[in-house]
């Protein structure tokens, strides 16, 4: 396993790039399934990431959206028709790590994210978001690098969500789990799992929706590159003037395919 190697989708691992290293990523999304219609988004983010230390990275992505949207128009959904690329915006990531699962009983990183967008993830509703973000990344090593296990945990602080949203700001707090194991040389297979809840306006109180995905990962590497393919299924989700049925769609969606190509140099 190399450094900074991304074996699931969505879950991170505690792991850096060391130090004069560089990786390119190129992530595409694919997400789809509302409560009616049709509803197909593509996200296309590209990113360069570099190891200013052993312990310490940093990053920058751009993000991009194609939208397919027809008949997602009840109470619940409230999309418009579209069929249009958006430009998504631009991120930062700074990437600590404290304490490697190489070296140490356990992994732990602090990242930090902050991310500016010009149109909204869901339908490329027109705003001027800024998201701030720390997660917290643990990771434990079994059996020599055999079994991988990695826990997320953060906050996520948005200013300027409208008029895509109601309100202005919002707090979300995030979670991931992830637990993959190395079936052949170079080839891992494992599951993962994600939770958000959103809170408007910062206020505890205010529960706006929650939403639990989960599924497979598959990873295979080589020296000089690798690549991940995962898929996530919304397990559980509830939402505020959503029906009770177990899912909740007004931000959300049934399925996520993602895959994940990144290049060393």
């Amino acid at each position: 396993m190399w450094a900074d190697e991304q074996l699931f989708g969505f879950v991170l691992g505690s792991e850096t790039l060391p130090k004069g290293r560089s990786e390119a990523y190129q992530f595409i999304t694919y997400r789809t399934g509302k409560a009616e219609g049709t509803y197909e988004a593509f996200d296309f983010e590209t990113e360069i990431e570099h190891g200013f230390t052993d312990k310490f990275q940093g990053s920058l992505s751009v993000e991009q959206h194609h939208f397919d949207n027809y008949g997602v128009s009840s109470g619940r959904d409230a999309l418009d028709d579209t069929n249009a690329y958006r430009f998504g915006g631009v991120a930062a990531t700074a990437k600590y790590n404290f304490l490697s699962p190489f070296k140490d009983p356990i992994g732990f990183s602090i990242l930090l994210d902050t991310e500016y967008r010009l149109h909204d993830e869901v339908d490329g509703l027109k705003e001027h978001e800024i998201i701030v973000g720390p997660n917290f990344i643990f990771q434990k090593n079994f059996f020599d690098d055999t079994l991988i296990v990695d826990l997320n945990a953060g906050v996520e602080l948005s200013w300027g969500k409208k008029p895509a949203e109601a309100y202005d700001y919002e707090l979300a707090a995030t979670g991931a789990l992830g637990a993959s194991y190395r079936i052949a040389p170079n080839w891992y297979l494992g599951v993962e799992s994600q939770i958000r809840s959103e809170y408007p306006r910062f206020d505890l109180d205010q529960h706006e929706h929650t939403v639990v995905y989960g599924g497979p990962a598959i990873h295979y590497a080589t020296e000089r590159w690798w690549v991940t393919f995962s898929y996530a299924y919304q397990l559980f989700g509830t939402g505020i003037h959503e029906p009770a049925d177990g899912y909740t769609f007004a931000e959300e969606q049934k399925h996520m395919f993602r895959l994940k190509i990144g290049v060393n140099f």
